[in-house]
Order: C-alpha cells, then sequence, then structure tokens
C-alpha cells in the first residue's frame, strides 16, 4: 500500500496534527548557489591553465575539486532524500541517514515550544525550519529544515500537544528554566 508524501492534515481542537513526507529540496538552494559560482571559477581556471599551457598536472587540482564539489552535492541530495518525517497521533519520528539508517522518535506530550523560522528567500516558496523544544533528555532540541508552512504546523503542534498533556494528565514542569 502506498502513503502520500508530504501529507498536511491540520486538526480541530481535539484531532490530530498528521505529517508524512520529507524536507522540501529547495532547502539546498544556498549550497547550490554557491557551488556554482565555485563551479563558473574552476571553469575560468582550467580555460586559464589550458590557454596558457600549464602543465597537465596544474589543470587537474580544478578538475578533482570539480569532482569533489559535485560529490558533495549528490551527497547531500541523497542524503535530504532519504529524510523522512512523520507526524501522527501520538508522536513525531525521524528517519534518516544513508550509511547508517536512524529512527528517532519524540512523543507530541513532550514538546514543550515550537519556533518556526522563515528566512526572507524561503517565505515565497512555501517552507521554512521548525525549531521543537522539547523536555525529552535524550533529545531536548529538533531542528526540521525544510517544511512546509511551518508557521501553521507550528500553531497546531503546539495545540496538539496542549490537548495530549491534558487529556493523558501529565503536567509541565520545567526544572532549571525560568
Amino acid at each position: 500500500m502506498q502513503t502520500q508524501r508530504n501529507v498536511i492534515r491540520w486538526p480541530e481542537e481535539s484531532r490530530c496534527v498528521s505529517f508524512d513526507g520529507s524536507p522540501t529540496w529547495l532547502v539546498l538552494l544556498p549550497m547550490l548557489l554557491s557551488c556554482s559560482a565555485i563551479l563558473l571559477g574552476l571553469t575560468v581556471i582550467v580555460l586559464l591553465a589550458a590557454r596558457w599551457n600549464f602543465s597537465p598536472w596544474v589543470r587537474m587540482v580544478p578538475l578533482v575539486s570539480l569532482a569533489g564539489i559535485v560529490g558533495a552535492v549528490a551527497y547531500r541530495f541523497a542524503e535530504l532524500a532519504a529524510t523522512r518525517i512523520t507526524i501522527d497521533q501520538e508522536r513525531l519520528t525521524w528517519r534518516g541517514g544513508i550509511r547508517v539508517q536512524r529512527v528517532i522518535s519524540l512523543e507530541l506530550f513532550r514538546i514543550q515550544n515550537v519556533e518556526a523560522q522563515i528566512v526572507w528567500w524561503q517565505r515565497p516558496l512555501g517552507f521554512g525550519t521548525l525549531i521543537i523544544e522539547s523536555s525529552d533528555v535524550a533529545y531536548p532540541a529538533w531542528v526540521l529544515p525544510g517544511m512546509p508552512q511551518p508557521d501553521r504546523l507550528r500553531e497546531a503542534l503546539m495545540r496538539y500537544a496542549n490537548v495530549l498533556r491534558s487529556a493523558t494528565g501529565v503536567q509541565e514542569i520545567n526544572f532549571g528554566r525560568v
């Protein structure tokens, strides 16, 4: 059975928050632009080296650098494609990794605060970063870049975490915080 990717259902007061998908690839846009500028510079260096008849070893340095940059970009895209975030009725689950597959979960009633950061260039593209602070000892802060409509998802997560805390009888106690 196939599941839909990037499904978002917005809750009423007592209904669940649901998201199942990967971060958007547009989160890699700054890296792509900077790598494109570096590739342009390397291309100019290779052309100048060929024109001035430098030794073949000097021409190989930019080509090896070019291969490294292309490999780094391909790895980041593969890493992003391997990342899966699922928010269901009880928990937030993050799955990711290429060499080592990791699965981490956070019970939604442990959420203390959710911050939505939307950089100026991300706003027209409709995505941003969610920063989730929790009472979980192992993972007190979660950073989820590339989330669609982060302001609406932030509001829904906070509302649903409050509903879950009151339904389960869990009270929020912050030790060491004012």
